[in-house]
């Protein structure tokens, strides 16, 4: 009985003693070493390159044979560098190193063949190698290259990440284009409803004055006929009608307020009911 209590109070221990191990374990745990692989591959690679170099040198002496290893030399380097990023890449960039490493390192690997058996003597050039070096090598190699850099750089991950920035940049600009265009529009709306508005004003301002002046002329005719029509004796009526372009007969055919007035004033009835005239007193 003590001891199941004493194991059930040392539980506890017995676990972190455990967890100490595992630690222990994890932290002794080493991954192999790859130093001594990539000492060899760049060795592997360097030399692979250098044979070549000297396989189309020697097949095609001058200037081409040695543009020709340059190439090759190239193509090599290449190589190298998908081999050793091969599997730090993903997507379609590991697919574009697999081809490109794969089909260069192929005709690397033919080439040094050829130039090793040469050099250690196994086996000449032969002339079907150099009519291959002279005319093929070169223009092959430079395709191969050519359409592997073009493959790995376009699909490098900083290549697509810059071509989603400028996806996002070219969206950025088109909005922008988009708000500046609806801007100037609405600006150039303003400006031709305000012109629409002006021209109303215009329109309205020139109606007024039409209208005050037609009122003025109004005022001018009736003041004429009043003048005209006030005038008692016939031919100054007429000379003033002439003078000033009032048709006398239409003046005469409408009776004067001043002359209604008047009569108005002067008769008054009797007590009989006959009208007599008004006689002002003082007046005899």
């Amino acid at each position: 009985m003590f001891d199941s209590i004493k194991n059930w109070l040392g539980r506890g221990d017995k676990h972190e003693a455990d967890k100490r191990k595992l630690e222990e374990e994890a932290k002794q745990f080493r991954l192999p070493s790859e130093t001594l692989p990539q000492v060899f591959k760049y060795i592997f690679f360097t030399g692979l390159g250098l044979l070549n170099y000297r396989l189309f040198a020697h097949a095609v002496p001058g200037l081409w044979g040695q543009a020709t290893g340059i190439v090759a030399v190239m193509a090599e380097a290449i190589a190298l560098y998908a081999a050793h990023n091969f599997s730090r890449s993903s997507g379609w960039f590991r697919a574009a190193l697999g081809a490109s490493g794969f089909v260069l390192m192929a005709f690397s690997l033919v080439h040094g063949t050829f130039s090793i058996l040469d050099l250690i003597g196994v086996a000449d050039i032969s002339a079907v190698v150099q009519e291959y070096s002279r005319l093929v090598a070169f223009p092959l190699l430079a395709g191969l290259l050519g359409v592997s850099v073009v493959a790995i750089t376009m699909t490098h991950p900083k290549n697509l990440v810059r071509l989603k920035q400028a996806l996002a940049h070219t969206r950025i600009v088109i909005a922008r284009a988009n708000a500046a265009s609806e801007l100037e529009l609405m600006r150039a709306n303003s400006i031709v409803e305000q012109a629409r508005l002006d021209r109303w004003k215009d329109r309205n301002r020139m109606e007024q004055e039409y209208l005050a002046e037609a009122q003025k002329l109004i005022q001018l005719e009736e003041e004429k006929a009043r003048v005209v029509a006030s005038i008692t004796n016939p031919q100054v009526r007429e000379a003033v009608a002439r003078e000033l372009g009032v048709d006398v007969k239409s003046v005469s055919s409408a009776p004067s307020v001043s002359q209604t007035a008047t009569t108005t004033s002067n008769w008054q009835p009797r007590g009989n009911g006959v009208a007599r005239p008004h006689s002002n007193a003082g007046v005899i």
